[in-house]
């Protein structure tokens, strides 16, 4: 069977299950009974389970990896890989499949594979450590954004599992064969070599992205007597640039306001040298995805900005210009009402404020001739 964390009495530690339960009760989730402290632990577990996961199970891999190490570290590289697949891989393999190697040939999962089998060495003490209290720490970051979002609902199993380092969370369409994103999948191979608060920082952020979506694509689908249409107005706007843009910086923003008094840094996951760069180009950055924007560029075309380090393109710098742009949004909205606009409306306002950047930007340079 998968393994799964089936509620707090995993832990065994009682005042973790207290502090959840006192949790749930600044929400007016906690059964009465249960945040008066009857009850036994595991019937306070098994509430606190049922609550923040809406019946849905944390699927912790951890266990299984840590196994393959302990059986195969001493393993050719060929007898290590057969291992992988056999222990690991297919045991998951939607997550695999779905959630890392997506549309990978098979070279470059071969490829991915060996990379990680080279490099899990160096990082596998710091993935047994974080496998003591994974998933005491996403229930912690559930409590704590449902805390600030109380209508998000979980609809699918949150996965604990290994990336092959190439992300440290992530949503991805595990459950889904129309590609749309439904399931938070966490990389430990890359969170164990985080910090607690930049580990907690990503999960929220990540949660975000899953209440955000929810909003989003549950305006893309409407009931017909034919079925379940999808609305193709709605799918254009969905994959224009302005759509992560504010995706990302909204998440950015909520896991601020979950985790107040980190620096930026922290938020967007940038060095101090990399935010001063792109803060000292942010009218240029500004009018650069003004430009993508205007000219209706594709997500091949813009992903860049997303992701990884290219010539001329700043790195991730949507990330932060998304953040600029929902931090002045912020000053006429809340971020509730900026999660519930339609992808239309996202993209008046990411244009709105896109070019109050640039001629705020003009002004000062205006002034300083």
């Amino acid at each position: 069977m998968t393994p799964v964390c089936e509620g707090f009495g995993m832990i065994g530690l009682h005042w973790k299950i207290i502090s959840l339960i006192a949790g749930l009760t600044l929400l007016g989730l906690a059964p009465a009974c249960l945040a008066a402290g009857n009850g036994t632990a595991e019937q306070r577990a098994a509430a606190a389970n049922e609550i923040l996961l809406d019946n849905h199970r944390i699927v912790n891999m951890l266990d299984d990896v840590l196994a393959f190490y302990d059986q195969a570290a001493s393993e050719s590289l060929a007898r290590q890989r057969l291992l992988w697949k056999r222990t690991v891989e297919r045991k998951y393999s939607d997550f695999f499949n779905r959630a890392v190697f997506r549309n990978a040939d098979q070279d470059l999962r071969l490829a991915m594979v060996d990379r990680f089998l080279e490099l899990l060495p160096e990082r596998i003490d710091q993935v047994r450590q974080y496998n003591q209290t994974a998933a005491e720490n996403v229930y912690q970051a559930l409590l704590n954004f449902k805390y600030r979002f109380p209508d998000y609902k979980q609809q699918r199993d949150i996965y604990i599992g290994i990336s092959l380092f190439t992300f440290d969370g992530t949503v991805r369409a595990v459950n889904n064969d129309l590609g749309l994103p439904d399931t938070l999948c966490l990389g430990a191979d890359v969170l164990s070599g985080y910090g607690l608060d930049q580990s907690k920082i990503v999960m929220v952020h990540e949660l975000f992205h899953l209440y955000h979506y929810n909003i989003l694509l549950g305006s893309a689908f409407h009931l017909a007597r034919a079925g379940l249409v999808f609305n193709h107005d709605i799918f254009t706007h969905m994959i224009a640039a302005y759509v992560p843009l504010m995706v990302e910086g909204m998440a950015v923003a909520a896991s601020e306001q979950i985790y107040p008094g980190f620096p930026e840094t922290m938020y967007i996951h940038f060095t101090p040298e990399e935010l001063d760069s792109q803060e000292a180009n942010l009218v240029d950055n500004a009018q650069a995805f003004l430009n993508m924007m205007r000219e209706g560029y594709l997500p091949y075309q813009y992903e860049k900005w997303f992701s990884g380090t290219y010539d001329g393109i700043p790195k991730r710098g949507g990330y932060l210009l998304g953040y600029e742009v929902t931090k002045r949004a912020l000053s006429g909205a809340t971020l509730d009402q900026l999660a519930r606009m339609t992808p239309s409306q996202l993209g008046q306002e990411a244009e709105a404020q896109l070019s109050a950047i640039v001629t705020s930007g003009l002004v000062v340079m205006a002034g300083g001739q």
